[in-house]
């Protein structure tokens, strides 16, 4: 079987998910994120109605109050921007919480996602025949589906609320117009959160269909799949070789370091640490080379043929081999013990050269 008649029936790879992330193809419900806004601009909106009335109603006053004889455009410009300011003054909360809602429903289905993939020019987008695939393919029928559902269930929420209180609304003439308004209010709010939750609801059956079909738009044939691996297997393989190569390199250069240590620190036969401390250049003795078992033997025979004093003292060097890292200083902790070891190292190579200097 040909390869473009195999059928895509292995689940994506990680690395395929990865990629179409990058290309900004995610599973998103814009029904939910518009649920989420409507059901939170509800409450957002209940709960700051009377701040904004209280202060559109102290912007009137203001505004009128300090309104002053129009003699000339500078005072209308001046006008105009004092009330776009105020409006938008009063607005902002409102918006505010809008906005944070509409981000937070995205985030909480796609998480953190910058791609500018998608509004990227690309013939495809302005392909006739492509735009009529999509007209008219399954995701367009199941939009449609939905939006229909949702103008009906809306309309039957409203319907039986205001068929619920049909007698109070009948009463409404025998109210004043502060009851009336709080009445209608109070009506209104409890049909939009009843159909706000219905909304949601759709919104998650719709974002559980977006990645259904997100999933599906990515699935693999089993050639692919096995591609996938083979292209990762490769990567894995390389990524191996160049972390072993450098591991090689820094053994190379460690070694070509242990002819300029003053003493190497060993167990005696499963570690070895080699110390360097230069009083012009180093704050405290630095470890440049350490191993354990055919290391520390190759440590030790380099020192040997180089002269480097051997040191035995077992918790010393199984403390400076466990804390400190090659290339890096010794910590405070370890400085009376190593300094112990230097002394001894500096005494001894000082009676060696007075020796060596009385024979000649």
């Amino acid at each position: 079987m040909e390869e473009s008649q195999e059928q895509r029936t292995e689940q994506p790879t990680h690395r395929k998910r990865e990629k179409a992330r990058e290309k900004g193809k995610v599973a998103r419900s814009t029904e939910l994120t518009s649920a989420a806004v409507i059901l939170g601009g509800i409450v957002a909106l209940r709960l700051l109605l009377p701040w904004i009335v209280r202060s559109a109603s102290e912007f009137t006053i203001h505004s009128f109050g300090a309104i002053t004889v129009i003699e000339s455009a500078e005072d209308v410009r001046h006008i105009a921007i004092d009330t776009i300011l105020g409006g938008v003054k009063i607005l902002a909360p409102f918006m505010l919480a809008i906005v944070s809602i509409a981000l937070a429903a995205n985030f909480m289905q796609v998480g953190f996602l910058f791609s500018s993939q998608p509004i990227s020019p690309s013939l495809e987008k302005i392909n006739p025949i492509s735009g009529f695939k999509r007209l008219f393919s399954m995701r367009s029928v199941v939009h449609v589906a939905i939006n229909t559902a949702k103008a009906l269930l809306v309309g039957l929420v409203f319907y039986y609320s205001i068929k619920g209180s049909i007698d109070d609304y009948l009463a409404l003439g025998d109210y004043g117009i502060g009851d009336t308004i709080g009445f209608l209010a109070g009506e209104a709010f409890l049909a939009s959160i009843k159909a706000g939750l219905i909304l949601a609801i759709l919104g998650m059956a719709d974002y559980a269909y977006q990645r259904r079909q997100h999933t599906k738009s990515l699935m693999m044939t089993k050639h692919e799949l096995k591609e996938a691996y083979k292209e990762l297997e490769g990567s894995t393989r390389i990524k191996s070789r160049i972390k072993a190569a450098q591991r090689e390199l820094a053994r190379r250069r460690m070694m070509s370091a242990i002819p300029t240590a003053d003493v190497v620190v060993t167990n005696p036969v499963h570690i070895a640490v080699a110390l360097k401390y230069d009083s012009e250049s180093m704050n405290a003795p630095t470890v440049i080379a350490k191993g354990k078992r055919l290391i520390a033997e190759k440590i030790k025979e380099i020192a040997i043929k180089h002269g480097v004093p051997i040191y035995e003292n077992r918790a010393l060097a199984h403390s400076l081999y466990e804390l400190v890292e090659v290339g890096a200083e010794i910590p405070e902790s370890l400085y009376r013990a190593v300094a112990e070891v230097l002394s001894y190292v500096y005494r001894a190579k000082n009676k060696l050269e007075s020796i060596l200097g009385s024979e000649r």
